[in-house]
């Protein structure tokens, strides 16, 4: 087998990426990691790649490339550190509205459609400073050693409380106390994403049986450690897209006994902290790991981030999988109550999610298109819907759309642009 370098034009689902593709960020933090060498492409990830201006990847190839001037990419000159202009910083930019095409897939002859932007749950820069944070404490630990750089973990540990403490100002500053996570899901940085959505949920939930604002603010931080044991997994195990060996997986459910004894061991955090995290996959019927704790023996903190985990997990696109949607993972919680969760966590969980956020784009079980106008605490499944292109309301809830279900949520910057 060779390697080639093609143009991100050339490239198509099937390819092997023969080395890691990393983007930049756009915020002044070093590149982030896209894609791992091996990943097979796909019509999703040749996607991100474009939006994220990657102009150049390597894969895998049959046939050894012919060193000729029209395929040999040249890298461009990188210029010395003490020589690169410091970006001028810029304002936050407000999200507007986009003037959007129907995705291909859709056969109908359906005309542009002015898609305003889902209200964000988080400012940009509050979602970059929860995942620079995460990431460095993450990288704090070393596979070959499984030892922590005491000094830098303790500072993330210190700025990641800084940020969970913003993040509860969000939601106790939302009139509604409802929360969403479709700004906060990136398939380039899922560990660190998927850290700050469990604990945005985890924090929402706590809300509901009325915990207090210093217990909300320590669920928050063991949500957003919950998986740091991870860090200890090797990595071809954490992405493999097949099933596990029996060896394999067994190292994997080693992640939160590890990720706690290790925050233990360099004193950072406290009991109730390193139960939370070493508990969050314990089952209520017993048999989770790793003690086979039953119902009233978990830790609460466990039990809500148990909830949240799987959501999020769910939910998010990735490589070997497509996403459920927020209607699917509610069944699959559903009926997994009293068997992993507890009823009345899932209870209050759902009570303050909101799944199809107003300005949603999805895709009727007939066949429309629409844009999700309204919802109730009631019928949050069931959202009250505008049919695209024109004025056409649908109330999913009432008793005659019975049979209209939604089949599909869209991203606005996925479609194509009517101007």
């Amino acid at each position: 087998m060779y390697t080639r370098i093609i143009k991100i034009e050339e490239a198509t689902s099937g390819m092997i990426l023969a080395e890691s593709v990393y983007v930049a960020t756009g915020s002044g933090t070093p590149p982030m990691l896209a894609a791992d060498e091996g990943t097979i492409l796909d019509i999703k990830l040749i996607s991100l790649f474009k939006r994220r201006r990657v102009q150049t990847i390597k894969v895998v190839s049959e046939t050894k490339a012919p060193e000729t001037k029209e395929n040999i990419i040249r890298p461009e000159p990188v210029l010395p550190p003490q020589e690169k202009p410091k970006p001028a910083p810029s304002p936050p930019l407000k999200p507007q509205p986009r003037t959007v095409l129907p995705p291909p897939s859709i056969k109908r002859d359906l005309p542009p459609e002015e898609i305003e932007p889902i209200k964000n749950v988080i400012s940009e820069k509050l979602k970059e400073e929860a995942v620079d944070n995460v990431r460095q404490l993450f990288n704090c630990f070393t596979p070959q050693d499984g030892v922590f750089n005491r000094t830098t973990a303790y500072q993330c540990v210190t700025g990641l409380e800084k940020v969970v403490g913003d993040l509860l100002d969000v939601l106790s500053n939302d009139s509604t106390g409802l929360v969403h996570i479709n700004d906060l899901k990136h398939f380039d940085e899922y560990t660190y994403h998927h850290s700050l959505s469990v604990s945005m949920l985890s924090m929402a939930t706590g809300r509901e049986p009325g915990l207090s604002s210093d217990e909300l603010f320590r669920l928050g931080r063991c949500a957003m450690l919950h998986d740091v044991g991870k860090q200890l997994i090797p990595l071809d195990i954490i992405n493999k897209k097949g099933e596990l060996t029996e060896d394999e997986f067994k190292k994997v459910k080693n992640h939160a006994i590890m990720g706690a004894i290790n925050l233990k061991n360099n004193s950072l955090g406290n009991i109730e902290l390193w139960n939370g995290i070493m508990f969050h996959h314990e089952k209520v019927n017993g048999t989770g790991y790793p003690k086979g704790l039953m119902g009233k023996d978990i830790p609460l903190f466990s039990k809500i981030i148990a909830v949240a985990d799987v959501y999020d997990a769910v939910t998010s696109y990735r490589a070997h999988r497509a996403p459920l949607l927020p209607s699917e993972a509610f069944e699959l919680i559903r009926k997994d109550i009293g068997i992993s969760f507890e009823y009345d966590v899932v209870k209050a969980f759902f009570a303050k999610l909101e799944l199809y956020p107003i300005n949603t784009i999805v895709e009727l079980s007939d066949g429309r298109l629409g844009i999700v106008v309204d919802s109730d605490d009631i019928f949050r499944l069931r959202p009250v819907i505008r049919i695209w292109g024109g004025s056409e309301i649908v109330h999913l809830a009432a008793p005659i759309n019975r049979g209209i279900d939604i089949v599909d949520v869209m991203n606005p910057q996925d479609l194509p642009s009517g101007g």
